[in-house]
This record gives C-alpha cells, structure tokens and sequence, in this order.
C-alpha cells in the first residue's frame, strides 16, 4: 500500500483533482491510504498524512469525502491508532449529513460504516447499540449490491461483540472466531485479521473457562507466527496488548506488569491515541 499510495501521489503532482474518473480527489485518497501504512510500519509522517488527506477531501465531492473518512476513522479506530472522542465522532457525524444529502447511496453507507465502527468503541450501551444498528444496516447492503464485500468479516467480528457485550457469548463466539478464521484463509491475517484476533481473545479470556484460554493463546500466536514482508508494528503492538491479557487470565503478575509495561511504552512512543487509553485503562 506504501508504494501504490505514494505513486498516486507522484503522478497527482499536488493536483487533487488530477485523474478524477470515478473518486473526485485520488490524491486525497492516496494521502490517506499512505497514512494508514505508515502507521501499519512505523514509519513517521502518518499524522500529517490524516490531517491533508481530510483537507483535502473536504473541498472534493461528497464520495471523496466519505471515502476518506473511512480511510481515516474506520481502520484507524479499531486499530488502536485514534480514538473514537468527542471530536472523531462530530467529525464523522459531519461526513455522515454531507452524504444524507449529496443523495449516493455508497457515499452514505461508507459514512454509516465508519461512524457505526466509531460508536461501538465509546463507552455507553445506547453508543453501542446505535452502532450495532448502523453496522448492521451497512452489512445488509454490502451483501444485497456485492459492494465491498471483503469489510464484511471485521463488520460481523464487531456485530458479534455486541452481542457478548450484551451477555451472549456463547452465541458472540463462534461468529468472531469463524471471521477470524476466514481473514486467515485469505491471507488477510496481518489486515483485519489483527483487530478481529484482539476481539477474538478479549471475549474467550471474558468468558474465561479453561479451553477459552487455550483457544486465546492458539489465536494469539497464530498472529505472531504470520509472515510479513516488513515489521508490522500495528501487529508488535496488538501482540503485546494480548500477551498482557493472556497472563493476567493466566494469574502471572510478573509477565503481566512486563507486558503492560512494555506495551503502555510502545503506545505513547508510537503516539497510538487508542492504544495509550487501553494501556492506561490496564494500570
């Protein structure tokens, strides 16, 4: 995505218009999509890349707008590298009325999918439930006009997670782990087959019994185990994150504090706003 990113940007050449044929702003797209690997990589520059891709895209049409608003939020989020605030949710709700009224349906369903990815990551049960709602309307129509089908495993993984939020894992599981498993299949493991793990050995290590356990410990180092080209720094992360979790269900205070440590370290160096508060939540 690095390279194809930055050719894009090569050949706009600051023209944020150039090559308008189906998006009306490539080159914010390109910004954006750059920034995402960036931090996928570690690699600096990321922010700044958010910061002009939204720029950018906000003088562009409304499918420019929201394309790169879920670009921004919705990988960003559930990723761990932004939080979902006040600020990211006004934001995205603004996206969401410019869609409503520029009257393209795939416009609005990307602003629907990115605000209901933002709001089953805020505290409170009505954000979770309007969330759950949006993110099941946005799944309905992706599967009626086969749009956008390779979302649908990470909408099912957080459709999923609502329903054990809401007491029902048994139900919640199977469905979280057959998305996993799919993302593994199709070699998405080190995409959305990292968030969908974290939500995968969160809810086994809730339900807590002995073979949840196991299956958590299996998941996390089936992650740790994929191969990657370069070092995935959004995968060392989600790791250690894990790898807390496991030993404190695992009753060992020492590897605990050890990895709590070293990822609440990683979060702030890397500047990961989400990562920081689930770090700091841990404390």
């Amino acid at each position: 995505m690095l390279r194809w990113s930055q050719r894009v940007i090569d050949l706009a050449d600051g023209d944020p218009s150039k090559g308008n044929f189906i998006i009306g702003s490539p080159l914010a797209l390109a910004v954006a999509q750059r920034a995402v690997a960036r931090y996928c990589l570690g690699r600096p520059g990321w922010r700044d890349d958010l910061r002009d891709g939204l720029a950018m895209a906000r003088s562009a049409d409304p499918m420019s707008y929201a394309t790169v608003f879920t670009y921004v939020y919705f990988p960003g989020i559930p990723a761990g590298v932004l939080r979902p605030d006040d600020r990211a949710v006004r934001a995205i709700e603004d996206a969401l009325r410019i869609a409503e009224r520029s009257g393209d349906d795939f416009a609005l369903a990307l602003a629907r999918l990115t605000l209901g990815g933002a709001l089953v990551h805020r505290r409170t049960a009505a954000e979770g439930d309007r969330g759950h709602k949006l993110l099941a309307l946005v799944s309905d129509v992706f599967v009626r006009r086969r749009q956008q089908l390779c979302e649908l495993p990470i909408i099912n993984v957080y459709l999923a997670r609502e329903r054990a939020r809401r007491g029902d894992r048994d139900e919640a599981i199977p469905l979280i782990r057959a998305a996993a498993d799919h993302l593994f299949r199709q070699g998405r493991l080190l995409g959305w087959g990292v968030p969908a793990t974290g939500v995968l050995v969160e809810t086994l290590l809730d339900r807590g019994a002995e073979s949840d356990v196991v299956e958590a410990e299996a998941a996390i180092q089936r992650l740790a185990a994929a191969p990657a080209d370069e070092g995935l720094v959004i995968r060392d992360i989600w790791l250690l994150r894990l790898g807390a979790l496991l030993a404190q269900a695992h009753g060992d205070d020492t590897a605990y504090r050890d990895y709590r440590d070293r990822y609440r370290d990683m979060a702030r160096t890397l500047g990961f706003e989400g990562h920081i508060a689930w770090a700091e939540a841990m404390e």
